[in-house]
This record gives structure tokens, C-alpha cells and sequence, in this order.
């Protein structure tokens, strides 16, 4: 009589796994009908229904699948955003987060298929698709600014304004700023100092906008170009560098000494980035994000300490580094200080 196998370990992770695709596609249909705007309050499936030209048994099922993923709760009938959902996916708030969640959709929906091909023949291109137009950044950038603004830019600020110079400082450079919502958020703990921004010219046009909703455009200046190649300017106190440095990393000596030479005597570099370990696979927060790009050949991600050496290269005084979670997974933070001026 054949026997049972025996199991060592249970087939929960496997079979979770295998689900998670269900709950990916009902958040993006959510977006797509903008349902969680009609939950705000609550209200029953076949009132819903109605009310949106729906299906009324599809729409209590769907939503019952939604009440499952945990982003609506169901009481006596009666259907209601869950916090998480009111706060993040209603059309109408400034941390909405339904763009970011169409554009890495499509960047992430990598078909079973393709991965295949790609594992087993290579990658078929160096670079991501779409990356050299300038549509893709302005959508980029736009997508981008509700997720700063919902925690990681005020986080940010956190951090550099409790820097001991702070209080000094007079003039900052945002490099590869994007939306701009991190620049402006340290730029509002402070009552004086100036920024600069600088991104793509496409990308800097996108900023400009937040920059005035802020009322910040008398303290920030933009500059487009490409920072790996022009000018950064110079006499800066600050330079921040947040979730930007990937695309500098075939030249990261050169790009770390172009930051050094831009700030004064005893300026501070801030760097935020991916610190990947654990012989590349770790955290999995960033491992699972860059699956498309390194999968096509295009491996931007950084090591942990890469950024550093590049920073002891330069000549920076002292660097300090830390780990800090944000709502997008682990971000190593580095501190640099520039050597100040000694008289004879």
C-alpha cells in the first residue's frame, strides 16, 4: 500500500503565496472604480450599486472580497472604508495613492511567462522601458508626490532637522528632488534657508507646482538638467540626496566628489537609499520592487556601505549611518560631514 509523504513544513506559505495575486487585483479595481470614495460613510451593496450604475450581486461580492484584504469593514450590511483605505485611496486627499498604484502595477505585473523568458534566454534590453521619455517622468514625478507626502517626507524632515547645524544652515540643494515634496518639507522646519532644486527639466516643471500649493516658490529655485554631467552649483550647507543615487551608481566616486566640491566648509550630505544585503536578498521589500528592472538588465539597486566607501573616497570628515523604516520598506540613511576650514 503506498504511504503518505511526510510533511516537514506546511503548505501555508506556498498557498498564501499563491493568493496574493487576488488581493493585488481587487485594490487595483478598487481604483479603478473609485469605489472607496462612495464608503466613506456607510452604505449597503445594493444601495451602492444603484447609486454607480453597478451590478448588485457582483458589486456585495466584490465587496465582501475587499472586507477580506482588510480595506473595508462590514457590519450588519453595511459596508464602510477601513482606515487604512479612507486615508490612502480616496480620490479627494492630499496621501492618495491610487496613480502610484497604477504605475507600479504595470511596472510590476511581470507575466509568469516573461520571467521565464527573461531567466532563461537573458535579459532583452539594458534599461527600463519608457525611462528616456519625458512622459514617463512627469507621470513618474506626479505619482510620486502623494507617497512622499504621506509620511516619508515628513520623516525625512525629521531627521535633518534635528541635525545640531540646522539652525545654520542657509542654503540647500534637493538633487534628483522629483515632486519636491521632500525639499519642501525640510525647508518648512526652517524659517529662512533656501533650496534648490534639481531634476529633469520635465520633472522640475512637475515640482514647481507642489513648490507654489506650498508657498515656497520665494525660497526655491529649480534647476533642470542632468546631474550626473552638469553643475550642481555650489555654497550649499545641505545637500540631500533621497532615493536618487541608483542612477548613479557606475559612477558613484565621481558623483559623491561632484556633492563634496558643491558644499561649503562643514557642510552635510544626506543620502537615503536601499541598503541590500544578505548576499543580495535582503530586505525583500526592495528585492521584490526591482524583480522587473534587474530581471530586463537593469540592476540599480545598492549595496549596503556602497555609498559609503564612495563618501570616504571624497574626503567627507566622518560619515554616520543608520537604518530607518519607512511605510516602503528599510532606508539606510547616511550623514556626512564636510571637513570645515582650520586657519594656520
Amino acid at each position: 500500500m503506498k504511504e503518505f509523504p511526510e510533511i516537514k513544513v506546511p503548505l501555508t506559505q506556498i498557498y498564501e503565496m499563491s493568493l496574493a495575486p487576488v488581493q493585488t487585483n481587487a485594490l487595483v479595481a478598487g481604483v479603478e472604480l473609485a469605489i472607496f470614495d462612495q464608503l466613506n460613510k456607510p452604505i449597503r451593496a445594493e444601495e451602492l450599486a444603484e447609486k454607480c450604475g453597478f451590478d448588485a450581486r457582483t458589486t456585495a461580492e466584490y465587496l465582501n472580497v475587499l472586507t477580506a484584504c482588510e480595506l473595508v469593514t462590514k457590519k450588519n450590511g453595511f459596508y464602510q472604508n477601513s482606515p487604512v483605505a479612507e486615508q490612502y485611496l480616496v480620490t479627494s486627499r492630499p496621501t492618495y495613492y491610487g496613480n502610484l498604484i497604477f504605475f507600479e502595477y504595470e511596472r510590476l505585473s511581470m507575466s509568469p511567462k516573461k520571467i521565464a523568458e527573461l531567466v532563461k534566454n537573458g535579459p532583452a534590453f539594458s534599461e527600463e522601458k519608457g525611462m528616456n521619455s519625458e512622459e514617463f517622468w512627469i507621470r513618474y514625478a506626479k505619482s510620486m508626490a502623494n507617497w512622499e507626502r504621506s509620511g516619508t517626507a515628513q520623516k525625512i524632515a525629521d531627521i535633518i532637522s534635528a541635525l545640531p547645524e540646522f539652525s545654520l544652515m542657509k542654503g540647500m540643494l534637493d538633487l534628483g528632488g522629483g515632486p519636491g515634496l521632500v525639499g519642501i518639507a525640510v525647508l518648512s522646519r526652517h524659517p529662512s534657508m533656501e533650496g534648490v532644486l534639481f531634476d529633469q527639466p520635465a520633472v522640475v516643471n512637475v515640482a514647481e507646482e507642489f513648490i507654489a500649493e506650498y508657498g515656497l516658490s520665494d525660497r526655491i529655485t529649480m534647476i533642470g538638467g542632468d546631474y550626473l554631467n552638469d553643475h550642481l552649483g555650489s555654497g550649499y550647507d545641505l545637500i540631500l540626496a533621497s532615493c536618487t543615487l541608483n542612477f548613479a551608481k557606475g559612477c558613484m566616486d565621481k558623483m559623491v566628489k561632484k556633492i563634496y566640491d558643491a558644499l561649503n566648509p562643514g557642510g552635510i550630505f544626506v543620502s537615503l537609499h536601499d541598503g541590500i544585503y544578505d548576499e543580495g536578498t535582503k530586505p525583500a521589500i526592495h528585492v521584490l520592487n526591482m524583480m522587473p528592472s534587474v530581471l530586463s538588465g537593469y540592476n540599480c539597486s545598492l549595496s549596503k556601505g556602497f555609498i559609503v566607501d564612495s563618501i570616504l573616497n571624497a574626503g567627507f570628515r566622518s560619515v554616520r549611518s543608520k537604518t530607518i523604516n519607512f511605510d516602503a520598506g528599510p532606508l539606510d540613511v547616511d550623514i556626512a560631514r564636510k571637513t570645515e576650514v582650520t586657519e594656520d
